[in-house]
């Protein structure tokens, strides 16, 4: 079966799909420590091709890189110095990060086929949250970085001496009756106020804008800001290498 692997080597994890041309057939995620389970997605797809977004540096991070350099013919690590469809008014394209190209890339194609005449907001939340806007004609303007929801829970935990781990999950009432749902609710009321606020000045100067919520708190977060305007979708990142692959393999660069 000829097709394309996507690999999203992120902080967390690690986050592969296949692809027959642009439909995407198959996804998994997985603990980078196991490889294993790539090489049993490599053996049951088994792509020609792959695109490699790498955003950890670590031995087992290279061991993922190396096996489909291994089992794949033709093999892509995206750097801002990829051909893609989109250009980059980021100031410092280097320190750019790959997996905020990718989700930028795969909002943005997706949008055009929506309404090309769309700004594009991408709200990314994993380890970090990160909010990236690219304007309807292909230009990635740059954004901002913040901690991620599980990465506030760990610092009030971590860095008091009494605060307790608390998970995302459960009740979140506007005033916090105990411990636990007070850190509940004024971390998750917090990040949700955030994401509303930077919305809304947003569109302030970018009145026609189409809003993105990808990562790995994505649907919950989604489904408490419980706007029907804000579109959640769980395979950007795969969307946009795939995209990109797809771009320079049109443009004879692979």
């Amino acid at each position: 079966m000829k097709g394309n692997l996507t690999i999203d080597n992120g902080n967390t994890s690690v986050k592969v799909a296949f692809f027959i041309g642009s439909q995407i057939v198959a996804s998994n995620r997985f603990a980078r420590r196991d490889s294993r389970l790539l090489e049993r997605f490599i053996s049951t797809y088994k792509p020609e091709t792959a695109i490699v977004c790498s955003t950890a540096s670590s031995a087992a991070s290279q061991r993922i890189e190396q096996l489909a350099e291994q089992r794949c013919r033709r093999v892509i690590n995206l750097s801002h110095e990829t051909p893609m469809p989109i250009r980059l008014g980021y100031r410092t394209p280097q320190t750019l990060g790959r997996d905020r190209i990718a989700t930028a890339v795969g909002a943005w194609g997706i949008a055009q086929r929506l309404d090309n005449a769309c700004d594009v907001l991408i709200i990314d939340a994993g380890t970090a949250i990160t909010y990236d806007l690219v304007t309807a004609d292909g230009c990635f303007v740059g954004g901002n970085i913040a901690p991620g929801l599980k990465l506030r829970f760990k610092s009030l935990h971590e860095h008091t001496g009494l605060l307790p781990m608390v998970e995302a999950e459960g009740d979140v009432p506007m005033v916090g009756y105990d411990t636990l749902t007070a850190i509940r609710s004024g971390v998750m009321l917090g990040l949700l106020g955030e994401i509303k606020s930077y919305i809304h000045d947003l569109k302030l100067s970018h009145p026609n804008l189409m809003v993105f919520i990808t990562g790995g708190d994505g649907r919950l977060l989604h489904n408490r800001l419980n706007d029907e305007a804000i579109i959640h979708y769980e395979h950007l990142a795969a969307e946009g290498l795939n995209r990109i692959y797809l771009y320079n393999q049109a443009n004879e660069n692979i």
